[in-house]
């Protein structure tokens, strides 16, 4: 069996890798950004092959267990013959785990796949220890409206953490981890083309000049100034593709 499965799996995997590898850096360096360090116990929940859990592991503290979960059978075996933790098959919606027993869940990709989304959130709440947290990240096609900065704009904010969306972006996500019961709900938006690891460049043009505005204009000249603002007026909706990424903390 092993034999005649193994060149599927392999297959299966450079699918993957080739389809995410342009926005790798991106994803990864969001989701480090998002998630924090320390955990003794770390879940992957809809880990699939477990091609992004690897970088999940990172936040473990020393001794840590990195656990990924997914309903396939398939993708957990592949995952388990890719490298070390603990792999089950298992529903994200019933998770074979006690509560309040794991510092961080990560869902990558998979929150929109759940039959009930909310159900899914309510059991990585139920897993988390007071003070863990929740990470949800999903990549998909909205209309936004980009702003066009001047060059000076990606200068001057190449020392601060990206900023938060504009016109309501990635709000569905944040709203739905606060039904949930998570609180200080921590959203980004980046947009995925052209793809690269710098994630202020990536969300800056979702950003609202007047959220902006405050940190930048003592570090722009005039002209700059002004072509800010011809730049928030000037924007129009289109469909591009998207990264939110939205973190939660369990009380």
């Amino acid at each position: 069996m092993a034999a005649t499965t193994a060149p599927f799996h392999d297959t299966m995997r450079q699918l993957l890798d080739d389809l995410h590898a342009p926005y790798a850096a991106l994803l990864r360096a969001a989701l480090a950004l998002a998630s924090p360090s320390g955990a003794r116990l770390a879940v992957d929940i809809g880990c699939g092959p477990g091609l992004k859990s690897g970088w999940l592991a990172e936040c473990l503290a020393p001794g840590g267990l990195l656990l990924g979960l997914d309903i396939d059978r398939v993708a957990v075996a592949e995952a388990a013959r890719l490298r070390p933790g603990g792999w089950l098959v298992a529903d994200g919606r019933d998770l074979p785990m006690r509560a309040r027993c794991t510092d961080i869940c990560w869902c990558v990709a998979a929150l929109e796949l759940f039959e009930s989304p909310q159900m899914a959130l309510a059991e990585a709440r139920r897993v988390l220890r007071p003070g863990g947290a929740l990470v949800v990240a999903a990549a998909t096609q909205l209309w936004v409206r980009p702003r066009a900065w001047p060059a000076g704009v990606s200068a001057a904010w190449a020392d601060r953490a990206p900023p938060g969306p504009a016109d309501g972006l990635g709000d569905d996500l944040a709203e739905a981890l606060a039904g949930a019961g998570f609180a200080e709900a921590y959203l980004r938006a980046y947009l995925l083309d052209p793809p690269g690891p710098d994630l202020a460049r990536a969300a800056l043009p979702l950003a609202a000049w007047h959220d902006l505005a405050p940190h930048l204009e003592a570090r722009l000249t005039p002209d700059e100034r002004a072509a800010c603002a011809e730049a928030e007026a000037l924007a129009e909706p289109e469909p591009l593709a998207v990264l939110l990424v939205a973190t939660g903390s369990c009380l």
